[in-house]
């Protein structure tokens, strides 16, 4: 299973460790929603919209799975998970591909709009 990363999961990220036994499949791939900053350190994507958001393409590893839903807050909880575990198309230069991405449903992390759609890693070091 595909999993599109938008933030700290990238190379580069933070939390870019977490993806060491997955397999990067494409380095360029965007989908469309809005980006924003969260003030926490990563950013929060929101499907309401249609910028294009850029990002990374990995193959997941199903072992890998549980981490990543911990650290995106996700637990198929609809009352208390701050982030939705969807499936959408992400464009790469080979065509569309279906994956993962975790979108907000906190409104709270919609913080600071970042109208480009890129989410600069070096973001997530500073407080």
């Amino acid at each position: 299973m595909y999993l599109f990363a938008y933030g700290t999961l990238k190379r580069g990220g933070k939390y870019h460790f977490y993806l060491e036994e997955a397999q990067l499949v494409a380095e360029h791939v965007t989908t469309t929603g809005r980006l924003y900053d969260t003030g926490l350190g990563y950013p929060a994507l929101a499907l309401s919209g249609d910028d294009v958001i850029s990002g990374e393409l990995y193959d997941i590893p199903d072992v890998l799975w549980p981490a990543i839903n911990d650290l995106e807050d996700y637990t198929g909880n609809a009352e208390t998970d701050l982030y939705d575990r969807l499936t959408v198309n992400i464009e790469t230069v080979h065509g569309t591909k279906s994956a993962i991405i975790y979108t907000a449903k906190a409104q709270h992390l919609l913080r600071e709009y970042i109208p480009e759609g890129v989410w600069d890693v070096e973001r997530s070091f500073v407080k």
